[in-house]
């Protein structure tokens, strides 16, 4: 297949390293630092499953002279969504599925505003990975992938996708309610990335105190209390269960964490800033994701 990954950052860029190393024709949307070390260097990956590394992969500003795509993966931050659409337009064509790695609920939205619903998907990532330099890739932890249709059922394209990243050694589950598995999928981005960018921990360390456990439970609980009042049901154990896995999932440094320590922008309003918002809407208290999230925009600058 001929696959365009749109932000090839930890996300992005191991996502694409082992579909490349599959066979794929892949073309790497990157800026800064990354894209001149892959354009330099090559990617490498230092992952728990295998090192491996991509000597000269294709990669650009903008994908303009790789043709149509058979797939583009968005693995951008949630708040360059609209503003990064351009960069992949060349790439899409009449059958191409495009599908969104990034954090939060509302990126498919508006990538179908400018191409059309019928060609995205949604898509859920559970990975502990980061950019440990530029042009090199650290995966410490997990590699599953959900995927599904915007309106529900099992389509051909999504099972044909599934099995592209299966084949590629990607534990990659085909979903029925994609809309419910993203929503779910937050529940422990609003558990661990504000808290843990606040106290500079991973998510194992910030669950091992019982009172910074019970905040992360807390913050959980209220998403999950919003998402009830916008159709979507999620039940108060899958704030224990997302826990519980975590505990022995290998050292998780959430994305927020590594965006702080690099001085990019967090996702506040992604995740806990949401929250509140849909608190706000429908006239749900959220006290700890309002701390939080006040917390984590004092370090934004906002």
């Amino acid at each position: 297949m001929k696959i365009i990954i749109a932000g090839a950052g930890a996300v992005g860029g191991y996502y694409g390293g082992v579909l490349a190393r599959s066979g794929h024709d892949v073309y790497f949307i990157a800026r800064g630092a990354q894209l001149a070390a892959l354009k330099e260097r090559g990617l490498a990956v230092k992952s728990i499953d295998g090192d491996f590394a991509l000597p000269s992969p294709k990669c650009g500003e903008k994908a303009d002279s790789f043709g149509h795509a058979d797939l583009i993966l968005v693995c951008f931050k949630t708040y360059d969504t609209a503003m990064t659409l351009d960069l992949y337009k060349a790439g899409v064509g009449p059958q191409t599925a495009i599908i969104s790695l990034q954090n939060g609920v509302d990126n498919e939205d508006i990538i179908a505003g400018r191409y059309g619903a019928d060609r995205v998907l949604g898509g859920v990532t559970f990975i502990g990975v980061r950019v440990e330099s530029p042009g090199v890739i650290l995966h410490t932890a997990a590699s599953n992938m959900i995927i599904g249709e915007l309106d529900g059922g099992l389509s051909d394209r999504v099972k044909t996708l599934g099995d592209v990243f299966v084949k590629a050694g990607v534990k990659c589950k085909v979903s029925g309610d994609i809309k419910r598995d993203k929503w779910a999928k937050t529940i422990w981005n609003i558990g661990f990335n504000a808290i843990c960018a606040i106290l500079e921990c991973s998510a194992q360390t910030a669950i091992r105190f019982e009172e910074t456990r019970s905040v992360v439970r807390a913050a959980m609980l209220e998403w999950i209390a919003v998402a009830k009042e916008e159709g979507v049901d999620l039940t108060p154990d899958m704030a224990d269960k997302h826990i519980e896995r975590t505990f022995t999932a290998g050292e998780i440094i959430p994305s927020m964490l590594q965006d702080k320590r690099i001085g990019r922008r967090m996702e506040i309003d992604t995740f806990n800033g949401k929250a509140v918002e849909l608190g706000i809407k429908h006239g749900i208290q959220t006290p700890v994701n309002k701390t939080l999230t006040a917390m984590i925009r004092f370090w934004n600058g906002e």
